[in-house]
């Protein structure tokens, strides 16, 4: 009877290690099922048309460069977050990685998928940080103020701000860009953008 009593308790505990390794690969599985591999990320690219980088870009308006500072702000998230469940492989980030130096320098690439996105080295995909969604410029400003700057030959600096009033308070956001001319097409060095309530 002991020795029943024994296999039983033997066979419920094997039972229940299987059971939670069960777990756990069944879990792998579902993050493995939703992972967006590198062609769907290409086919997805394709739709997304990159911004302008022609040098002649910073001789428009002050109206024309916000313009096109938003287009490259509302390309950036289209990158971003182009795959759909939020979460790559290795092989789509190296995409996503290349496809954002067509207007950013590489370390300036890094810099944005670093901030977007996080990394599972257990099953080794990206997860992007649903809490950190950019970017402050892709909201309505009431006003706009440019400033423009060239610190060194071939070297460029914007910094643009916009206010709004609501519900009694102002809101304003400030950004900040810098870009590097190499031959006849801009290059983006530093791209940032935050907003909140007027120090």
């Amino acid at each position: 009877m002991k020795r029943l009593l024994m296999l039983g308790m033997l066979a419920a505990l094997v039972a229940g290690c299987q059971t939670t390794g069960d777990g756990s690969n069944d879990a792998n599985m579902k993050t493995l099922q939703k992972t967006v591999g590198r062609e769907r990320l290409l086919q997805t690219f394709s739709q997304v048309t990159p911004p302008p980088t022609g040098k002649e870009v910073l001789s428009g308006t002050d109206e024309q460069v916000i313009t096109w500072i938003r287009q490259v702000d509302d390309w950036t998230h289209k990158v971003l977050s182009s795959p759909v469940t939020g979460e790559m492989d290795e092989y789509a980030m190296r995409e996503m990685r290349k496809h954002l130096t067509q207007v950013y320098t590489p370390q300036m690439s890094q810099q944005l998928i670093d901030y977007f996105y996080r990394h599972d080295p257990t099953v080794g995909t990206y997860q992007a940080n649903s809490t950190k969604a950019m970017l402050e410029l892709r909201s309505e400003w009431d006003r706009y103020e440019l400033r423009k700057e060239q610190p060194a030959k071939n070297q460029y600096k914007l910094t643009l701000t916009g206010r709004r009033r609501g519900d009694g308070a102002e809101s304003v956001m400030n950004h900040s860009s810098a870009y590097q001319i190499q031959g006849d097409r801009l290059v983006i060095t530093d791209f940032r953008t935050e907003s909140g309530s007027p120090r």
